[in-house]
């Protein structure tokens, strides 16, 4: 029984020390030696355990970024706040957007680990999208995959790029001043940009506007007031 719990801890550190790694240099970057010197094991040891770095980094990608993230993305009930929560979602994983920058800038083939699972969830988010477009609550006249990368890039730019996100605004992206204002523009920019027509509050104030001035009695027009000034009195 001890045994297995050794085991059990061995593979936890080890995985962990991968997710280390795996941020730290990106996929390409990374080696198993890398990760057997963060673990303080050997690297036949996490050969047998996990076979390969492919394998390794898949494990790493469920076990320690999935229940972290929300895989399965819900769509907002408004539509504007759409790139705003995403936001909101993914500065809570400044580890994983740190390491896909890692992974697109040490990238030396195409190859994409853990392609099929990613991809299957990017095309889910893209289904979605184009279900609101269906709806009417998003525009139809564009290219949803377009869309889909506008929203992704505009939620995790300042969290990709924090040394620029500070250049620009001289404040750091994990501030909570930042953080707030950020969000505030990015459902400025749904309002104005994902639907085009302005906040529910200010459409209802608009109606109320409306009713209030045709339930308000005509003005006279100047011509008729200076016709009823000039009709004669009875007698």
């Amino acid at each position: 029984m001890a045994k297995i719990r050794d085991s059990a801890r061995t593979r936890e550190a080890v995985l962990a020390a991968a997710a280390e790694e795996f941020c730290a240099k990106g996929f390409d970057g990374a080696t198993t030696a890398g990760v057997a010197r963060r673990a303080g094991v050997s690297k036949q040891l996490i050969n047998h355990h996990f076979g390969s770095k492919e394998a390794l980094f898949r494990q790493v990608h469920e076990l320690r970024f999935r229940p972290g993230m929300t895989w399965e993305e819900p769509m907002t009930d408004d539509p504007r706040d759409l790139i705003a929560e995403r936001f909101s979602r993914r500065i809570d994983d400044v580890e994983y957007i740190r390491f896909l920058t890692w992974e697109a800038a040490n990238r030396e083939s195409q190859r994409v680990p853990g392609r099929a699972a990613r991809q299957k969830r990017i095309a889910a988010y893209g289904g979605a999208l184009r279900q609101l477009q269906a709806d009417g609550r998003l525009p139809a006249d564009v290219d949803h995959r377009l869309l889909q990368l506008a929203i992704f890039s505009l939620a995790t730019y300042p969290i990709a790029f924090p040394q620029i996100t500070r250049l620009v605004t001289g404040r750091a992206v994990t501030g909570r001043g930042f953080q707030a204002d950020w969000t505030a523009f990015l459902r400025w920019i749904g309002e104005r940009v994902l639907v085009g027509s302005p906040p529910a509050e200010a459409r209802a104030a608009s109606k109320a506007k409306a009713a209030s001035k045709a339930k308000a009695p005509a003005k006279p027009t100047a011509r008729a007031a200076g016709r009823q000034k000039l009709a004669p009195r009875p007698r």
